[in-house]
């Protein structure tokens, strides 16, 4: 009898120590989970409340033919072949609701622009389950340049990304040789490092031990190598590109320090402008300041955007 009570006691006090691992990986698994597929944002605002006529659209990713959707917003003032594809951050969704991103498509649009802004894969209304950092991302934007220039016709190509979406316009636009113009508001510079050095922002969990554990668990799941996710390369090789940097220095989300080495990395062979704004939030640039923000972007768009 002694001896089944020993067996027990020890069966008791084993148990407890078998869970701590399982409970030390369970939370950083879960946000790697989290983080590679997260809830939908909703798009809650259209071109109309602002005052613009638009076409709902459709499209499918280059990788996987995921349905993508979008608006297509023409120019306001007459008939254009220039077009602005805007393309949202991490989390967000076509409309930008976050920091008003329809108020300033609709002064592109007055400023005879041409304005494409859709959903990435697994946001607003697009199809998808998985949200990939800028891998998957990269194909569903190079889908959308596709369909201004096949279905619109359109002959003059410029990028407009934050956060995410710029680091992802930066690959996009400087693969595609329709596109001579990038925007790029708060990017990363290249996805590994990043993640290693900024995850724990994003996880809410100390850095060590828990973003390598998070930062390997993302890969697994997207099943992709964050090497590749790499604007730092792309805008060292580009050629006949023209690229306009927005960040602020109290960026805490995505270091301003990111757009600068983006800035240092552009061959001589492009133009390159780099504007550093005071006392912003994460991608908040614009709201803060509006008429500064739309008088460099439309002086960026008038002289360089070209064929």
């Amino acid at each position: 009898m002694d001896e089944e009570k020993k067996e027990k006691k020890s069966k008791s006090l084993w148990r407890p120590l078998l869970a701590v691992p399982f409970l030390f990986f369970l939370p950083p698994l879960s946000i790697g989970l989290y983080l590679t597929h997260p809830f939908p944002a909703k798009t809650t605002k259209n071109p109309r409340d602002y005052g613009m006529d638009f076409e709902e659209i459709e499209f499918h990713s280059r990788k996987d033919k995921v349905k993508l959707a979008g608006w297509w917003i023409p120019s306001a003032s007459k008939q254009s072949k220039k077009t602005v594809i805007t393309a949202h951050g991490y989390m967000n969704e076509r409309s930008m609701e976050g920091i008003e991103g329809l108020k300033l498509a609709r002064v592109l649009s007055e400023q005879g622009y041409n304005v494409l802004m859709f959903d990435f894969r697994n946001a607003g209304k697009s199809k998808g389950r998985t949200t990939g950092l800028g891998f998957f991302e990269n194909h569903d934007l190079y889908a959308a340049i596709d369909y201004a220039i096949q279905k619109k016709n359109q002959k003059h190509i410029a990028l407009l990304g934050w956060s995410m979406g710029a680091s992802t316009a930066l690959i996009a636009g400087c693969e595609h040789s329709a596109v001579s113009a990038i925007i790029a508001d708060s990017p990363f510079s290249d996805l590994e490092p990043f993640l290693k050095e900024n995850l724990s922002y994003w996880s809410k969990l100390p850095k060590k031990p828990f973003t390598s554990i998070i930062y390997h668990s993302m890969r697994k799941l997207l099943k992709i190598d964050p090497n590749e996710v790499s604007p730092i390369n792309h805008v060292k090789n580009a050629k006949g590109k023209s690229f306009l940097f927005i960040h602020s220095k109290t960026d805490k989300a995505i270091p301003y320090t990111e757009s600068k080495s983006l800035f240092h990395s552009v061959s001589s062979s492009n133009y390159r402008e780099l504007w550093l704004t005071e006392g912003c939030q994460h991608i908040h640039s614009y709201p803060m300041n509006k008429k500064e923000y739309t008088r460099r972007v439309v002086q960026f768009l008038d002289r360089y955007l070209r064929s």
